[in-house]
């Protein structure tokens, strides 16, 4: 498969007030998309995770000042891609090749809506 792979935040929790600092952001949620180039299928996989406090002697970016890219690096240090890849290439995989497609009426006739008996 020849990946790519697409971070986009979803929703964010904060403290409004923590160790002195105002609108600290605690959580945020995420979809994290992959595409194989060579199928054009894609997954998404909703992710969640916490955010560690600032520590003194951090840097504190205030809530007016984030960017999306900012909080994606954030959540790209607490919630590491190695299950998240797996688990998108399993299900593009599943979407390639199908093992729990329906049998129908039109695989076996025993399957084939029965008549309503008339009254």
């Amino acid at each position: 498969m020849n990946m790519s792979y697409e971070w986009a935040i979803t929703a964010m929790k904060k403290a409004p007030t923590l160790d002195g600092l105002s609108n600290v952001i605690t959580h945020v949620n995420f979809n994290y998309t992959g595409t194989d180039a060579d199928s054009g299928h894609s997954f998404v996989f909703h992710g969640a995770c916490p955010l560690v406090a600032p520590q003194e002697g951090d840097e504190f970016i205030e809530i007016s000042d984030l960017t999306e890219a900012k909080v994606i690096e954030w959540a790209q240090a607490a919630h590491p891609t190695e299950h998240m890849n797996y688990v998108i290439k399993e299900e593009i995989n599943r979407i390639i090749t199908p093992t729990n497609v329906d049998v129908t009426g039109d695989d076996v006739a025993f399957l084939s809506p029965h008549a309503e008996p008339e009254e």
